[in-house]
This record gives structure tokens, sequence and C-alpha cells, in this order.
């Protein structure tokens, strides 16, 4: 079995809609931390941003290599 379709595979078994919905969350923050270089807001909680995103993405690493399936 392939890289790509064990991540489907764990991703069906352990992932419920709210996860799904983080998800996007995840790819939001880090599209606002790449693109930090454009508005204030971001540049100065820049450090809460960075928290939130490796707090999510620690998560998600969990969720996809460590947790058993249901």
């Amino acid at each position: 079995m392939g890289l790509y379709q064990m991540i489907l595979k764990r991703m069906k078994d352990n992932f419920t809609d709210w996860d799904y919905g983080f998800l996007k969350l995840y790819g939001a923050l880090f599209g606002m931390i790449v693109g930090a270089y454009f508005p204030e807001f971001v540049k100065s909680n820049l450090i809460i941003v960075i928290i939130v995103f490796t707090i999510l993405l620690v998560r998600y690493m969990y969720l996809l290599f460590f947790k058993k399936t249901r």
C-alpha cells in the first residue's frame, strides 16, 4: 500500500467531521503564516498563529500515525 493510500485509509478510519473542519483551519493558518509579509495583524500576532499551527500539526500527525483505528 502506498503512502497516499495509507493516509487516506487512516483519515477515513480516524477523522470525524470536526477533524476535517479543523484541517481546513490548519490550512488557513499555514496560508496566513506564509502571507504574513502583508497584513500587520498577522505580523503582530505571529507567535500565536505559529503556536496554533504547531498544535494542530502535532494533533493530525498523532491521528494519522499513532492512533489505533476504531
